[in-house]
């Protein structure tokens, strides 16, 4: 019995495994039913007209404005979220 494997042996699988990694495959968290709750937090935030004097949508809606990002930081982010880092904030919502 031959323990080591044959030479090749390890090229054909390096071309299944190859032909493998160009296949295009879905991202993750698409399969979800729902946003990531960062998403909904935000777009919750946003679209409160009572919210609207600090961060309120554009004018196409695809995109929103912070008005006061001292306020913003200090009063609506810790009702939202469970910090009140303004940065913290502009990085996660950079990773989507």
């Amino acid at each position: 019995m031959d323990l080591v494997p044959k030479q090749e042996d390890e090229e054909e699988e390096e071309e299944v495994m190859e032909g493998f990694s160009s296949m295009p495959r879905p991202m993750k968290g698409l399969q979800l039913a729902e946003p990531a709750p960062f998403l909904r937090k935000t777009y919750d935030m946003v679209e409160d007209p009572a919210t609207d004097v600090l961060v309120s949508w554009g004018t196409g809606r695809n995109s929103f404005v912070i008005w006061d990002s001292h306020r913003f930081a200090a009063e609506l982010l810790p009702r939202f979220f469970k910090h009140s880092n303004f940065f913290s904030f502009v990085r996660q919502l950079n990773t989507y």
